[in-house]
């Protein structure tokens, strides 16, 4: 999972979830139970207003102790306040974003776009006539130094009836 299709599913930005990873002090592997209990831990710290390493720890205890299909429920030492996480609809809503973010997340490509065409055929596509040029790739080096040495006895021979 990348961090890009990790914050798909849990619906922020790749950013919070860097800063949210740092803040809890926890390392960066972007795997799928981690999302899942982040996720859970964001819904409790912004329906509660705590802070998110308390509601963090609250997300571990509730997926460590709840039915999938159950209401969870975690009552304050005096019984005062009561905090009910309704796991079906949350397992709901994750699942939905976890398969968006395996199925239709696309990341970004890095660099230059498509593979880029060699030099000989953009030039073909341009118009040179690139014949000659493959005819001596041809041959093995032996022979294009040999056809060198002959190209140069002609030029000095040139050269000697011009004076």
């Amino acid at each position: 999972m990348t961090l890009g299709q990790f914050a798909t599913a849990l619906g922020v930005a790749p950013r919070w979830v860097l800063n949210a990873l740092t803040r809890l002090k926890v390392p960066r592997r972007y795997d799928e139970p981690l999302a899942r209990r982040l996720a859970l831990a964001r819904v409790i710290a912004e329906a509660t207003r705590s802070a998110l390493p308390e509601a963090f720890e609250l997300a571990g205890r509730a997926l460590a102790e709840a039915e999938p299909h159950d209401m969870w429920r975690h009552e304050s030492g005096d019984g005062a306040i009561v905090l009910s996480v309704d796991m079906p609809r949350f397992f709901t809503g994750y699942g939905a974003r976890l398969a968006r973010a395996m199925n239709e997340y696309g990341e970004r490509q890095r660099g230059r776009v498509g593979r880029r065409k060699s030099a000989v055929t953009r030039a073909k596509e341009y118009g040179v006539d690139t014949t000659l040029l493959e005819s001596a790739l041809r041959r093995t080096p032996q022979q294009r130094t040999s056809r060198l040495g002959e190209d140069m006895r002609l030029v000095r021979e040139m050269r000697r009836r011009a004076r």
